[in-house]
């Protein structure tokens, strides 16, 4: 039987961030591609997309939102889910934020999960932890 909630540690094993929009006096947008390694509940990896908003003063929050592709194992079990991030990034503070899955995103053994949850990571690290927890974990 697969869990009602999971605890996955994720580490970037790789960031590329362009910017697509700067205007003098206000703060740029960009677009970042991420790798992550997830280990913990389920092992696997991730391959995420970030929008985010950096404000007009240097050094203040910036907010982000993205989607990932999870693709892993918990036990026997194996499949992918996409999980949508909305948060934000402090220099003192690090990453928190919300996390969902998106609604029939799941495969495999994954497939009809939905729930929610959220991402912490502390400021200087390289990763950090998704709190899940499951609302439905049936199989179709």
């Amino acid at each position: 039987m697969l869990p009602s909630s999971l605890c996955i540690h994720f580490v970037a094993k790789g960031w590329s961030e362009i910017a697509f929009h700067e205007s003098a006096g206000a703060g740029k947008l960009s677009r970042a591609s991420i790798g992550n390694t997830l280990t913990g509940d389920l092992t696997g990896d991730g391959v995420l997309e970030y929008l985010l908003s950096y404000p007009r003063k240097a050094g203040g929050d910036v907010a982000f939102m993205g989607y990932e592709r999870i693709t892993g194992k918990i036990a026997e079990y194996e499949g992918s889910f996409v999980l949508r991030h909305d948060g934000l990034f402090s220099s003192t503070a690090g990453v928190s934020g919300t996390l969902s899955i998106e609604p029939d995103s799941g495969t495999g053994d994954f497939s009809g999960w939905s729930g929610s949850g959220k991402i912490q990571a502390k400021a200087g690290e390289h990763g950090g932890i998704y709190a899940l927890q499951l609302s439905q974990t049936h199989t179709e």
